[in-house]
């Protein structure tokens, strides 16, 4: 076991000393021969040194075709489009349904249920009938929400909520 570990930080290490430094060598950084560099003069240390210069403006350079100029600033290569923002609404929902559910505050999990049943009426990812049958847990516990929920779970398996209906309606509570 040891030998193993031994082994396996030496082969770490030469695959960083190969590759890690080989690739420095390729990656350096262009320097712009038209900027004359100086060597800054000796500065007294109880004397400020003066703001560094702004950066030069951008130039419209040519596209490797040599054709048309480029504009100096580009589009965002990844928007975001309406999809996302729908994705990223439906995640804020799940997420703070998550939270509602972790402190089982039953009240914003309802509201909360009933925004995203409104907001995403194909549910897609199975939420939907999942917290539902978390809040009937929560609400009344006992065998028949218990059997509901197993049954939710036979017909469910991908779901994303499946580790909380296990969590609130299977698992006995932990002390």
């Amino acid at each position: 076991m040891v030998l193993a570990l031994a082994l396996g930080a030496i082969v770490i290490a030469a695959g960083w000393l190969f590759w890690g430094r080989g690739s420095a060598r390729h990656g350096s950084p262009v320097v712009d021969d038209s900027v004359a560099t100086e060597t800054p003069p000796a500065i007294a240390s109880d004397t400020k040194r003066p703001a560094a210069p702004a950066p030069p403006a951008r130039e419209h350079v040519a596209d490797e075709a040599g054709g048309t100029p480029m504009p100096p600033e580009l589009p965002h290569a990844h928007p975001i489009t309406p999809q996302h923002q729908r994705i990223f609404a439906e995640n804020r929902i799940a997420f703070a349904l998550d939270d509602a559910t972790d402190a089982k505050d039953v009240a914003m999990m309802k509201d909360l249920l009933a925004q995203y049943r409104r907001d995403f009426p194909d549910d897609q990812w199975q939420l939907q009938s999942g917290y539902a049958v978390i809040i009937e847990c929560l609400e009344h516990p006992g065998p028949a929400s218990r059997q509901a929920a197993e049954r939710w779970l036979d017909q469910n398996n991908g779901s994303t909520v499946k580790r909380s209906v296990l969590r609130n309606c299977i698992d006995p509570p932990q002390p």
